[in-house]
């Protein structure tokens, strides 16, 4: 009677290996549950933000009837922004079709007829481009696509175009052509005629 146990028992075990082997179960294509996104798509509206450097000094402000954030990218798009760059410093100001904060990397990118304008004792500094990328780390403000420059009487179109904020200097490159009047252009905005103009 052993003997007849065991073997049943043995023919009840091969069964049940032959049955799962048959029709196994999907546990190994189970998702585990995740955490949800905290991310979220908002809406501003009547806008307006103050960034500040390291140290505390206002760097950036910008205004705007609108501003949408995407969770997907994280970018938050300013519509019909007016801008004030380095407003203790530099003092550019400005407005574009738009601006798009990068939240992590402390970069905005203005597009769409921008203008930025800088206020010199002989008349005003004006860029013009439809693409300026401002870096706050590297205090610059580029321009990859056609930029021109009018000082009075003056003016300079090129390619590409670097500002960098901290030495007042625009650099040009790339099919460089103008017209500048000696007197007229000179080192930095205090001294009253805006920034030093060099072609790289």
């Amino acid at each position: 009677m052993n003997l007849r146990l065991i073997l049943a028992a043995c023919l009840a075990l091969v069964l049940v290996f032959l049955v799962r082997w048959q029709f196994p179960d999907d546990r190994g294509a189970r998702v585990l549950p995740t955490l949800p996104d905290t991310r979220f798509d908002y809406t501003l509206t009547d806008f307006k933000a103050l960034f500040r450097d390291a140290e505390g000094h206002v760097e950036l402000v910008i205004s705007g009837p609108r501003l949408e954030h995407d969770s997907v990218t994280r970018i938050a798009t300013v519509l019909e922004p007016d801008f004030h760059i380095d407003p203790a410093g530099a003092n550019w100001e400005g407005r574009a079709d738009r601006a798009l904060l990068l939240r992590q990397a402390e970069e905005t990118i203005l597009e769409g007829n921008v203008v930025l304008t800088h206020a010199a004792a002989s008349g005003p500094v004006t860029i013009s481009s439809e693409r300026l990328h401002h870096d706050a780390r590297t205090r610059t403000i580029e321009s990859a696509s056609v930029v021109e420059v009018q000082y009075p009487g003056s003016w300079v179109q090129a390619g590409r175009a670097v500002l960098r904020l901290d030495d007042d200097i625009l650099e040009f490159s790339d099919h460089v052509q103008g017209e500048l009047h000696p007197g007229r252009s000179g080192p930095g905005p205090y001294s009253g005629h805006g920034p030093d103009l060099r072609q790289r």
